[in-house]
């Protein structure tokens, strides 16, 4: 009798106990779930404050005229951006890929475009090759502490840079490790930037990011992008799109409407990613001449 009271009490305790801990899994559970929401949250405004410091494609428009912009961040955030300025008759456009992507990608991009605003717009600087010698100097100027710190700093950003003199329709053109793509007459050309980056980890005794200059008629088309597309793995091999496949599809499709450049470059993107994982930040502009 002792012995079976013993083993009720025995099997109530349990009961107690097994309550007592699903009762603590489902605070933690429940405090996570709140936290994840917390965070899904903060990333949504983070997103929106990002997005309002960004031209939008209307932006774009006004100051460029027939073009579009295709966005396709990773994450949330994104590392890549566009800028776009206008100073009488020369229109200036930028494309960058920050180092990282995310949050980190996102506040370099804003550090980008707070710079390339005080050399454009106040600095009044309208020569792409000078506009990156400043930008690198900044750049570096910025995160020169860390560097001091650190050596091995990576900080920095891929950027492709044009001035469009929309009188007698020449292009200037400066890069850093990003090129600029000029479709005409159904032919690119390749104007490839320098190999090194804006600021970053530094290992050349000087910098200097010459530039181009070419001359196009109406109906020509520019591309600025960056390397996220072509790093993208899928097709049916789970392969790197490549530059040379990108290239090939933006001779295809540079005499169609520009909206409907930009939705056969994201049904692409989308065909070739398939099922796996997005590799990088992507972002193509794409302007009319």
């Amino acid at each position: 009798m002792n012995m079976v009271k013993k083993q009720t009490g025995n099997r109530k305790e349990s009961i107690v106990r097994y309550k007592a801990e699903n009762a603590l899994l489902l605070k933690h559970y429940l405090a996570e779930q709140h936290r994840i929401s917390e965070l899904q949250e903060s990333m949504r405004y983070a997103r929106h404050l990002h997005n309002a410091l960004l031209p939008d494609e209307s932006q774009l428009r006004q100051t460029a005229g027939d073009a579009f912009a295709l966005n396709l961040p990773k994450d949330t955030l994104s590392g890549d951006f566009y800028w776009c300025a206008r100073a009488g008759r020369k229109i200036i456009i930028a494309l960058a890929d920050c180092t990282g992507h995310g949050i980190p990608g996102a506040l370099m991009s804003v550090l980008g475009i707070s710079l390339l605003n005080q050399i454009v717009l106040e600095e009044r600087t309208y020569e792409p090759a000078h506009i990156l010698r400043r930008l690198d100097y900044k750049m570096r100027l910025t995160f020169k502490h860390t560097e001091e710190q650190n050596r091995s700093g990576y900080d920095g950003m891929d950027i492709a840079l044009c001035v469009i003199d929309t009188f007698d329709r020449t292009i200037q053109y400066s890069g850093a490790m990003r090129p600029l793509y000029f479709v005409c007459n159904g032919k690119t050309i390749v104007y490839p930037g320098v190999r090194y980056p804006i600021g970053g980890l530094r290992l050349e005794s000087q910098r200097t990011y010459p530039g181009t200059s070419f001359s196009a008629a109406t109906g020509d088309m520019i591309y600025l992008f960056s390397d996220g597309m072509a790093d993208q793995f899928g097709g049916d091999r789970g392969r790197k799109f490549t530059p040379v496949r990108l290239r090939g599809f933006l001779e295809s499709i540079a005499h169609l409407p520009v909206e409907q450049q930009k939705q056969q470059l994201h049904e692409l993107f989308i065909l070739w990613k398939g099922a796996n994982e997005q590799t990088d930040d992507a972002m193509i502009l794409g302007i009319r001449l």
